[in-house]
């Protein structure tokens, strides 16, 4: 009986010894979100977060936390200092620090393409070196912004001349150009700002008009849009390099198999989006292939007077010839 009893207890004890390394190889990190996970591209980057930790049980688990408890705008440095492991939020919130991210909204080229052609690669090396983090990949990228409005635009040139147009620094040189008056103004004071006509109207991604509550003031959305929405997952560079070879490995292979899902996850969105718009009221005003082009030109040359060397080199990367 003792001899039994010993036997047992060192086949426990062995049982625990050889089942702590393969313990050890799961790798915990913590993404910060830009938006709140139960919102459209947090809720993106969530859904690819819970196949990864679905399919990487003992390799790789994310643990993702939103704006609530590191603001949207503090996350990219948040991630280039270590302060989290991850971060997925629009290269426009760190473009004082690289502003060549910001090439990535003007793309024609979707993100697995990216991967190809070596994009993705030049884009990493300048992420590596001036923000300290790892690109994995981006998502979000075929979804465009556009100008909604609360009256009707103008015949000619300058179709929104005399138009107060809620922006973005992105979209301001665009929205001068259209004759309109470019006002900065937080997301959640738009609607107010709607109501009271302090603004004619706003820029925005073609989704989530209705979770703002904004679909009950808007009239108008002017096609095509203009841009993408680009999402970068990153991880702080020096805990990538603590990362095993599997783990790296692991973490690549789940970002090419975003960047194939993507595309469905888009169309089932988008289907959703113009129906919300339908049953809202909202028109449809297509300005014309010129519109998107206008607004890429006027970017591109801005910023390729910020960045003549980097900026040439990914624009023949990322455009159709």
């Amino acid at each position: 009986m003792k001899f039994r009893h010993a036997a047992a207890a060192l086949a426990l004890a062995a049982g625990f010894t050889s089942a702590a390394p393969a313990l050890a190889q799961e790798a915990k990190l913590r993404a910060a979100s830009f938006l709140p996970v139960t919102v459209n591209y947090g809720a993106m980057f969530k859904r690819w977060v819970d196949v990864v930790n679905e399919k990487g049980k003992g390799i790789v688990q994310i643990t993702v936390v939103g704006p609530e408890a590191v603001p949207t705008l503090d996350q990219w440095n948040a991630v280039k200092t270590g302060v989290v492991d991850m971060h997925a939020g629009p290269p426009a919130y760190y473009s004082g620090t690289m502003i060549e991210g910001e090439v990535a909204i003007l793309t024609d080229v979707p993100a697995a393409e990216q991967r190809k052609n070596g994009a993705l690669a030049y884009f990493n090396k300048l992420h590596n070196e001036k923000l300290n983090v790892w690109l994995l990949t981006s998502y979000a990228d075929g979804v465009g912004f556009h100008i909604y409005t609360t009256k009707p635009h103008k015949a000619g040139a300058k179709p929104f001349e005399g138009f107060r147009l809620r922006s973005a620094p992105n979209f301001k040189r665009f929205f001068e150009d259209l004759g309109a008056t470019p006002i900065t103004m937080a997301p959640g004071d738009v609607f107010t700002g709607l109501e009271r006509n302090v603004v004619d109207g706003y820029g925005w991604p073609r989704w989530g008009i209705q979770d703002m509550g904004w679909s009950k003031l808007t009239k108008f959305r002017y096609d095509p849009g203009f841009y993408n929405v680009i999402c970068n997952i990153m991880v702080n560079l020096d805990r990538w390099k603590k990362l095993t070879k599997p783990q790296q490995d692991f973490l690549t292979e789940m970002s090419v198999w975003l960047e194939t899902e993507w595309p469905k996850w888009r169309d089932e969105i988008n289907k959703k989006e113009a129906d919300i718009l339908e049953r809202s009221g909202v028109k449809l005003v297509d300005l014309g292939p010129a519109h998107r082009q206008r607004a890429h030109d006027i970017y591109w040359a801005a910023l390729t007077a910020q960045s003549p060397v980097h900026v040439p080199a990914l624009r023949k990367l990322l455009t159709k010839q």
